[in-house]
């Protein structure tokens, strides 16, 4: 559970300017970091890109359905399971249409980066950099011996 955690929003639709996110604080388990789950399944992109312009000096993750991030000492986390994970790092934007009058305009964001990572990649929260790793480490880990 995330410093903040996603709780409502438009799914499979862009985000809009004016868009109405509900967030509310998570355990806080991981600070600087805001969590969207079942990504991919419910079209969530755009909720969370919304969600890192309000905020960019967080993390954006997106879990897909049956996957999940194991987090080691708040330094880095590796995926594991069948889906992906989304990462969006907005510490770059350098510009956002949030602000703008009209609240139905779609969503403006310049220079967000967007990383997807599978089973064994693993992701650095303090460089923000993600690393390729083999996907059958974390399988023997998970299969019983």
């Amino acid at each position: 559970m995330s410093e903040t955690m996603l709780m409502a929003g438009n799914d499979g639709e862009s985000a809009t300017s004016g868009q109405s996110l509900r967030m509310a604080p998570g355990l806080a388990f991981l600070p600087g970091v805001i969590v969207d789950q079942h990504f991919a399944e419910r079209g969530r992109i755009g909720r969370l890109l919304g969600a890192v312009a309000q905020n960019p000096r967080f993390l954006g993750v997106g879990l897909d359905e049956n996957t999940a991030i194991v987090v080691e000492a708040e330094v880095r986390f590796r995926v594991l399971g069948e889906g992906g994970v989304y990462v969006v790092d907005g510490r770059s934007v350098t510009s956002s249409n949030l602000t703008d009058e009209e609240d139905d305009r779609a969503l403006s964001i310049f220079n967000v980066r967007l990383h997807v990572l599978s089973q064994g990649d693993e992701f650095d929260l303090r460089t923000r950099e993600p690393a390729s790793r083999p996907a059958e480490e974390p399988e023997k880990e998970l299969l019983p011996a």
